[in-house]
Formats: structure tokens, C-alpha cells, sequence
């Protein structure tokens, strides 16, 4: 789908000439609330839903809510994998590194944006899951991410991420489990990036 059929999705071009002409929309999902809802408002657009693969780390009933949201959306979602790392455990002993005190983990690198990165190509537009709560996370994102074409259907919607978690549950989904233990994310099982005592 070309980046100009998008009708009503405001996207931010991508600041280099695009190398290839596919114009996917690809929604980035991440089995959370968000990107769970990002895919739905989009899901008549006819986007590729993509999973980077860290389930062996997260909860088990992530496998449960995804099967919700593919019945919900009427969109199958594909898994990618690294093609190196088996989990996040692998991950560390291989750097020998968990993560700094400002959040840097090398697991989110070589189990989502290795993969990612050979998965994209220059003229798909990308969904994420950021929410209205979000917007300097979003705005860093873009600045870093100047190669890329993004579309933000949650932030356009004006959608916290209370508003995704009360989409999920009036679509009659249960939230998924980490969110019902107290977590503010689905993240993996104590992610080592998280600041929040919880994790």
C-alpha cells in the first residue's frame, strides 16, 4: 500500500529518498494494550502486524492475548526472531551486560531492532504503540529514527494508555496478565530496564 493511499493517517516522511517502492504499513505489535489498539484502528487498512520474538522471557498468557487480538483485528501477526539470541538470558552472557542506569539494555537491540532492521525496508511506514502519555518518548523516537516513515494513530486519536487498557476490555479481551499484576507495561519478566520498583 503506498504511503499517499493512507487516507486520515497522518504520516512523518522519512527525511532520506526512499530506497525501495513497497509502501507497506507495517504495525509493530508488542503484545501490549497499546500496539494492540494501534492495530485494530488501523486493521482496515489491511497493514503486516509484526512480533519480535522475546515470548520465552514474557508471561505466558501473552500467547492467549494474542490470539485475542488476531480474532479481534481479523490480522494474523507475524513472528521474526533474532538469528543469533534464543532469549534475553543469551543476550547477557554474551555481552556479559544487563543494562545501564539510563535504561540501555542490549536485549532490545539484538531481540527487537536486529530483527527489525532486517525485516524493514525504506518505504514501509511504521505504526507503534505510543500513546498520548508518551510524546517525549515519541519525539526522541523520531529524532533517532530520521530514516524512517511514521504514522502515530494513538497520539492522532488523542489515546492515553488508560484509554487503550479500557478499548481492550470493551472489546471483551482480557487485559493481559502482567497488566492485571500491577505492571505499567507487558514487558519481559523483570525487565532489566525498568525503573519502576515494581520490576
Amino acid at each position: 500500500m503506498p504511503v499517499g493511499s493512507i487516507a486520515g493517517l497522518g504520516v512523518r516522511l522519512s527525511a532520506q529518498d526512499s530506497l525501495f517502492k513497497d509502501g507497506r504499513l507495517v504495525v509493530w505489535f508488542s503484545c501490549g494494550a497499546a500496539s494492540a489498539c494501534a492495530l485494530k484502528m488501523v486493521a482496515h487498512m489491511n497493514p503486516l502486524a509484526v512480533y519480535c520474538n522475546t515470548a520465552r522471557n514474557e508471561h505466558p498468557d501473552n500467547a492467549r492475548f494474542r490470539a485475542d487480538v488476531e480474532a479481534w483485528t481479523g490480522i494474523r501477526v507475524e513472528t521474526i526472531s533474532s538469528e543469533k539470541f534464543q532469549d534475553i538470558e543469551s543476550v547477557f552472557e554474551h555481552f556479559q551486560y544487563m543494562s545501564n542506569p539510563r535504561g540501555y539494555a542490549h536485549c532490545t537491540t539484538e531481540l527487537k531492532k536486529v530483527p527489525r532492521f532486517g525485516f524493514q525496508r525504506a518505504d514501509d511506514t511504521h505504526i507503534f504503540g505510543f500513546t498520548t502519555d508518551e510524546m517525549k518518548r515519541l519525539r526522541r523516537f523520531e529524532e533517532d529514527n530520521f530514516d524512517m516513515n511514521l504514522a502515530w494513530p494513538l497520539v492522532q486519536a488523542g489515546m492515553s494508555k488508560a484509554d487503550c487498557l479500557k478499548m481492550i476490555a470493551d472489546a471483551g479481551i482480557e487485559i493481559p496478565a502482567m497488566y492485571r499484576l500491577g505492571f505499567e507495561n507487558n514487558n519481559c519478566l523483570g525487565c532489566v530496564k525498568a525503573t519502576s520498583p515494581h520490576y
